[in-house]
């Protein structure tokens, strides 16, 4: 049967093409931009964004920990730039610098996938004048990755009550595959045929007018967002391009 994962509605109600051109935006500037060594204090702001939304939405053990997570990260890149010379703390600088770049980006896409219903996506996709050949392909993968995590919890949870997660199966890898992976791909499998058929049962065929329960208008605080991540931009190209 095709499993029913739940996500919970965020307090903010953030349109979704304000979440998915915030996850862009910040993926990109924090990413490929250089706001860690022109405004630190900007590039931290923007770092943090997503864990103040998991805070918004009652997630106060996973914002907080990784709003610390990234402040700190921030601190000891400034301070390895500067201060420490060396292979191992060049290898512990690359490695902070990858995580503080790449973490919020991976955080706020995080958010906007899971505080959007399925149906949402697709209204707001077509609102946005996408053809059903990018709709469709963007809304089952969505779905199907949802089901992948639950899928890989269901495994972890039985090979648990079997008593097969000791530390003594760290040292036998082919049994670990075995015992995780391979069933996990048979899951993955039928999954793909479950995702697949409750798209069609749903509606989603090409060329297809679809009605829909859902409203997609920005609001005032998904304005506010824009204006954000347009002063975001300004910085990135301030940063990028001010010693040219």
């Amino acid at each position: 049967m095709f499993k029913n994962v739940t996500k919970k509605k965020s307090r903010l109600k953030l349109d979704f093409r304000t979440k998915l051109f915030t996850t862009v935006v910040l993926s990109y500037v924090l990413l490929l931009g250089n706001l860690q060594q022109k405004f630190i204090y900007v590039a931290i702001a923007a770092s943090v964004l997503p864990y103040i939304l998991f805070i918004i939405d009652g997630k106060y053990k996973q914002g907080i920990q990784n709003m610390i997570f990234i402040i700190i990260a921030a601190v000891l890149q400034q301070y390895f730039l500067y201060h420490v010379t060396g292979i191992l703390t060049s290898l512990l600088l690359f490695m902070v610098m990858i995580s503080i770049r790449m973490l919020p980006g991976v955080a706020m896409g995080s958010y906007t996938f899971l505080t959007t219903d399925i149906g949402e996506i697709v209204y707001s996709l077509g609102k946005m004048k996408l053809p059903d050949q990018v709709i469709i392909p963007m809304t089952v993968m969505a779905r199907f990755f949802y089901t992948t995590k639950s899928d890989y919890n269901q495994i972890r949870d039985a090979m648990y009550m079997h008593g097969l997660i000791k530390p003594k199966m760290l040292l036998n890898p082919m049994k670990m595959f075995e015992y995780r992976f391979v069933p996990l791909m048979m899951l993955l499998m039928r999954t793909a045929d479950e995702v697949s058929v409750s798209a069609l049962t749903r509606g989603l065929e090409v060329g297809k007018k679809r009605s829909s329960i859902h409203e997609s208008k920005f609001k005032l605080i998904d304005y506010f967002f824009f204006i954000l991540m347009f002063i975001l931009i300004a910085f990135y190209i301030g940063g990028k391009y001010a010693g040219n």
